[in-house]
């Protein structure tokens, strides 16, 4: 009995793999259908006839000619029918050598256009194009395992008059950092503008200020200079420093740290004036670099479902100091 399931499963795993590469085997017997598609290489390195075509992990047709042109070679290749959605317009194609065979390979990027038709032609590319970023996964977050003591959060609750007699309730949480500690015990709270703006006629607003530790203060607005807004926090019992600032530009490529008021990390790298992040934030973070320097705020990108607005620190010195002006 044992013997004949050992058989029954062999047979089993067989047929799976005979559906998988049943596309390909036909046209291998057949020398036809599918699709064929034309790919022209400079130098399509080693690749031979009747060497496979591969999409991701899987074999999805073979090379079935190969011409000498002007300038290079045009490969034609044949794509197995059941796989012939996955060749796109904007698909990218390039020869990849593995261990005794060279192999032609391709990817659809997200934006690669329609379905190719029968005899589309594509130019090869010399080595294999970066991933589409649109098709990487999103970023994971991680958990960390300390937060800077002047991290905070605030938390805003806007009434806004909605006509008559109705109002409408907008919340909004950023993380922030404490800025200045003066001897009364009040703190100097920087965050983004953000978390105060508002369209319409304001009725009512509050804001709390929870520090790490747990202790959460009332807010109030001191000073505003955009991108940023400074927030009073009035008699508090904060015993740690004031938050460094990193004063320096921050160069392409530069890596940084996103963090929430939980603790809630991303890795992330500042080029070109933006932060590039494979994900979707819903709050603001603060940005941090060498770990505990503040370099500037992320805040949730408008109007698509990754990465995040940048906001440098360049100009939270002059808010801080005209916010300080105003309790003098």
């Amino acid at each position: 009995m044992r013997t004949g399931r050992i058989i029954m499963g062999a047979c089993i795993l067989v047929a799976i793999a005979a559906a998988t590469l049943g596309g390909v085997w036909v046209l291998r017997e057949s020398g036809g259908g599918g699709l064929d598609v034309s790919v022209a290489f400079e130098d399509p390195k080693g690749l031979a006839i009747d060497d496979d075509v591969i999409y991701g992990d899987r074999i999805v047709g073979r090379v079935e000619r190969i011409v000498e042109e002007h300038e290079g070679r045009l490969v034609t290749a044949r794509i197995a029918a059941e796989y012939a959605d996955l060749v796109h317009e904007g698909s990218r194609f390039w020869v990849e050598s593995q261990p005794g065979m060279d192999v032609l390979m391709f990817d659809s990027p997200v934006d690669s256009g329609a379905i190719a038709a029968p005899g589309h032609r594509f130019e090869g590319f010399a080595d294999r194009p970066p991933p589409d970023p649109k098709a990487v996964p999103p970023a994971v977050p991680r958990k960390l395992t300390a937060r800077p003591v002047w991290l905070c959060e605030i938390r805003a609750v806007l009434e806004l008059t909605a006509g008559a007699d109705l109002t409408e309730t907008q919340r909004r949480k950023t993380a922030g950092v404490v800025a200045a500690v003066r001897e009364s015990g009040d703190l100097l709270v920087l965050a983004p503008s953000w978390v105060v703006e508002y369209q319409g006629d304001l009725a009512a607003e509050r804001y709390r200020v929870e520090l790490v530790g747990g202790a959460t203060y009332v807010g109030e607005v001191l000073h505003v200079r955009l991108p940023f807004v400074v927030l009073l926090v009035r008699e508090s019992k904060y015993q740690g420093n004031a938050a460094p600032f990193w004063a320096d530009a921050l160069a392409d490529q530069q890596g940084l740290l996103l963090t929430d008021f939980e603790g809630t990390g991303y890795a992330v790298k500042h080029i070109g004036g933006e932060v590039h992040l494979r994900a979707g934030i819903e709050q603001g973070y603060v940005a941090l670099i060498d770990g505990t320097n503040v370099a500037g705020f992320a805040l949730p990108a408008v109007g698509v479902n990754r990465g995040a607005s940048w906001v440098p620190l360049n100009g939270a010195g002059d808010a801080m100091r005209e916010a300080q002006a105003k309790l003098e």
